[in-house]
């Protein structure tokens, strides 16, 4: 009687086999990584305009619910210990209040003006330009309407990509915010040209 051998293999990858997955993995990361990475970006632009956009509707309603004009003010240091309005040329980057206004100028003082909210862009590489290079504010009367003059205020959000990845917000009188983005054929040139908002 012969003796029961049993023949053990031994499972592996061979050196053509490791080389084909490497080589499909590499293929794989420099396809998605970009990818991600402008994905990345969208939502960093998609989180900084909603975030303005919910500012402006916290101002309008607020504005219709205490009876009183509220302003959206672009602000040089929202996090200083009594911020100010202003900043530099039409540029919100730095940041807004939303205040409540007990008196008729359009700036925030700390002793007569009621403060809803502070904000500032989360990303370092946001941009936020507005088309109002005389007047840094958007004021909501007391009805929900803006102070606009018949005209139409804009926010261009953006980061350091060409403006059509941007996106703007537009206010029309009536005080409602409404959001398009940019396109080849009609780019945000606000992102790019803050001299001609």
């Amino acid at each position: 009687m012969k003796p029961n051998r049993r023949t053990h293999t031994i499972a592996g990858f061979t050196l053509v086999e490791l080389m084909v997955t490497l080589a499909i993995a590499t293929i794989v990361m420099t396809t998605a990584v970009p990818s991600f990475s402008t994905m990345i970006q969208n939502n960093s632009l998609a989180t900084q305009t909603n975030s303005l956009v919910t500012d402006i509707n916290l101002a309008r309603s607020e504005a219709i619910k205490r009876g009183v004009r509220v302003i959206l003010c672009r602000s040089a240091d929202p996090n200083a210990a009594t911020p100010v309005c202003g900043g530099g040329a039409n540029t919100w980057t730095t940041g807004w209040l939303v205040f409540a206004s007990g008196d008729t100028n359009s700036t925030y003082t700390a002793g007569t003006d009621t403060l809803i909210r502070i904000s500032k862009p989360s990303g370092s590489s946001i941009t936020i330009k507005t088309n109002s290079t005389s007047n840094n504010n958007l004021e909501y009367n007391s009805n929900g309407t803006t102070n606009e003059g018949g005209g139409t205020a804009l926010f261009a959000v953006c980061d350091d990509r060409d403006e059509e990845y941007g996106r703007q917000i537009q206010v029309d009188p009536r005080g409602r915010p409404r959001l398009i983005t940019g396109t080849t054929a009609t780019p945000l040139t606000n992102c790019t040209s803050p001299s001609a908002m």
